[in-house]
């Protein structure tokens, strides 16, 4: 790849072409296990949220969804693309092979064991918590000693995800009391730090690729998305409501103006590009809603899922859906149904942030009905990407 962000440089140490290929890149075995098990977690969900039934092992229900899905799922799909991308930004080799398997593995195993009885609680939290120390390690070790300054946040994020993460299983571990919803919205800010700083690298260069137009670099506008997050994360580690109305609203306009940058009206006839432009126009709007809930007086719940369903969702599986696809050799171009499946995406935020803002005795319809289409988007995506992510490239290449 080139452009600014990306750098085209020889990598050592690659991969040969007849490694097998589930474990030639990250993006393979993370993408194909985060589509999967995000299917498994929605359809426990939305299966426990219609029952009232939970097999309580770990986590009660609610922290166990929204739990799996940050720390399962968009910690996954993070990983797959970080540990593609960071091989080509520097030009070193990361994982493959045995070592990608057991990474992998590593983030698999808690998936699971949380629903195991006979697995010690405080055991089970001490699996859980080493995966995200682990690829900080892997990743800032190899940007470190590529000397890219402009990559140092990635991670220093990652590891600020872990100690949410930790904080969490103090609560279940009853260590501490009452911090575990405040930690999930820390987490689920410092994610959308990371979509800021991916979406900075990746959306004027794919522009740039599919319609070609690479919008005008603001450089102001730049240097202050990624802090304007950050602030917003210490702001509600702080607890102080109008500070982060405040700094919202400041993140708010610094991200609709890099937005508005970078749109084009060809993007709308790409679903490629609009999925990316969607997505990133929800962490703007979960901004809005978090400091509208201040005044208003709403649960800050309708900003965390504009942030997780849209923001987290919409953006990762629309990268996903171009990562896929560019390195394994194929035609960036959207496949047969996958229009669909974002689409399906964009209705599940508009009715869980929507519907309750508008009408607070819809909750359970709005839930069940974004569950539901979250659920069928993933399936379809799952159907079309799996067989692509367990193949070789089409080209014979490595990867």
């Amino acid at each position: 790849m080139s452009g600014k962000g990306f750098t085209t440089i020889q990598i050592s140490n690659t991969p040969t072409p007849q490694q097998w290929a589930p474990l030639a890149l990250g993006f393979r075995p993370f993408f194909l296990l985060g589509i999967w098990f995000t299917v498994l977690i929605m359809a426990l969900s939305l299966t426990g949220f219609i029952s009232g039934i939970w097999h309580y092992n770990y986590f009660d229900l609610p922290l166990w969804h929204a739990h799996e899905m940050v720390f399962g799922y968009a910690i996954a799909v993070i990983a797959g693309f970080l540990l593609t991308s960071v091989r080509n930004w520097t030009g070193l080799a990361t994982p493959s092979g045995l070592a990608l398997g057991l990474l992998a593995l590593l983030w698999l195993a808690p998936r699971f064991f949380s629903a195991l009885p006979f697995i010690p609680p405080s055991a089970f939290a001490i699996l859980d918590m080493l995966f995200l120390p682990i690829l900080a390690v892997v990743l800032g070790r190899l940007i470190f000693k590529a000397g890219q300054s402009r990559n140092y946040p990635i991670p220093i994020i990652l590891l600020l995800l872990a100690l949410c993460n930790g904080a969490v299983h103090l609560e279940v571990l009853e260590f501490v009391k009452d911090i575990a919803t405040q930690t999930m919205e820390i987490a689920v800010c410092l994610i959308m730090a990371l979509v800021a700083l991916i979406g900075g690298r990746v959306i004027p260069f794919f522009m740039k690729g599919g319609i070609g137009i690479k919008p005008e670099e603001n450089i102001r506008i730049e240097q202050l998305a990624l802090p304007s997050v950050l602030l917003v994360a210490i702001t509600i580690a702080l607890g102080n409501t109008w500070l982060i109305a405040i700094f919202a609203l400041i993140a708010a306009l610094i991200h609709a103006v890099r937005l508005y940058i970078w749109f084009d009206r060809a993007v709308l006839r790409e679903p490629m590009l609009w999925i990316l432009h969607a997505g990133y126009a929800w962490l703007v709007a979960g901004f809005i809603i978090y400091a509208l809930s201040v005044a208003l007086d709403l649960p800050s719940m309708h900003a965390i899922h504009a942030w997780t369903v849209g923001g987290i969702g919409m953006f990762t599986l629309g990268m996903m859906s171009r990562v896929a696809l560019g390195h394994t050799g194929r035609k960036i171009e959207a496949l047969p149904w996958i229009p669909t499946a974002f689409i399906l995406l964009f209705i599940a935020t508009i009715t869980r942030v929507g519907l309750p803002m508008i009408k607070p005795d819809l909750l359970d319809s709005a839930i069940h009905i974004s569950s539901a289409c979250w659920l069928v988007a993933f399936i379809i995506v799952g159907i079309r990407y799996s067989s692509i992510l367990l193949s070789s490239r089409v080209d014979g290449k490595p990867g």
